[in-house]
């Protein structure tokens, strides 16, 4: 039976774990649950499996592969990337690896706060674009002439960062102008085998990023050029 990866019918927390999948050639089910028509967009799709699905900890996203059945995002990359043997390999690849995937979760988790803020307006989003800059500029020179997180070598980091940066390009298609390494490196990940495959078939789904809940970002928004 193929692997089932459980989450919203959006990109979230899981499309990194997509782009992993689809890296590595991975045949699976992609079980998206959907929301009900607002303004209370009901989970009830999501409900009446929650708890019936032989989770430990039974939350979004999951993924069932035989009789490993696993939560949390970050467990599942890690899982993944070992199986597949994209995870470091050396003491130095550790620790860069270690720093980056704690760096993109929390530019994955700031830009859920700024478009899950119920005072969100353009002014916050500009002041949040500007703060980021200054990571952009940290992550460019830890980056160097590295084409991956680890070095040459591809890891599940590198998904992870890759989505991470993909959420704040949706909030300003700009925002990287003044940081070509990132740019270059954006273009590397989006052009791995499997990923460029993924990235241009009807599977991925490029909007939304974020429930309906979101004041950004959502289904209800306007993506931007």
């Amino acid at each position: 039976m193929a692997p089932v990866l459980g989450y919203w019918d959006i990109r979230g927390l899981a499309e990194a774990i997509r782009y992993l999948l689809a890296h590595t050639g991975v045949e699976y089910e992609d079980k998206r649950y959907g929301f009900g028509p607002g303004p209370e967009y009901s989970r009830d799709e999501w409900l009446a499996e929650k708890y019936n699905l032989g989770l430990d900890f039974p939350n979004l996203p999951y993924f069932v592969d035989g009789d490993v059945k696993l939560t949390q995002s970050m467990a599942i990359l890690k899982y993944l990337g070992r199986k597949h043997g994209l995870v470091p390999q050396t003491p130095e690849q550790q620790r860069r690896v270690d720093v980056v995937e704690m760096q993109a979760f929390d530019l994955m988790m700031s830009n859920v706060r700024l478009c899950y803020d119920p005072a969100y307006n353009d002014e916050r989003r500009k002041i949040y674009l500007e703060e980021f800059q200054e990571k952009a500029d940290h992550l460019s020179r830890f980056l160097g002439d590295h084409p991956f997180v680890a070095g040459d070598q591809v890891t599940y980091a590198d998904f992870l960062l890759y989505e991470a940066l993909s959420g704040i390009l949706a909030l300003s298609s700009g925002v990287l102008k003044n940081h070509p390494v990132l740019q270059r490196y954006i273009e590397r990940v989006a052009a791995l085998k499997g990923v460029n495959e993924y990235l241009q078939s009807p599977r991925f789904k490029s909007w939304p990023f974020w429930s309906p809940f979101a004041k950004d970002l959502g289904q209800q928004h306007e993506r931007r050029g």
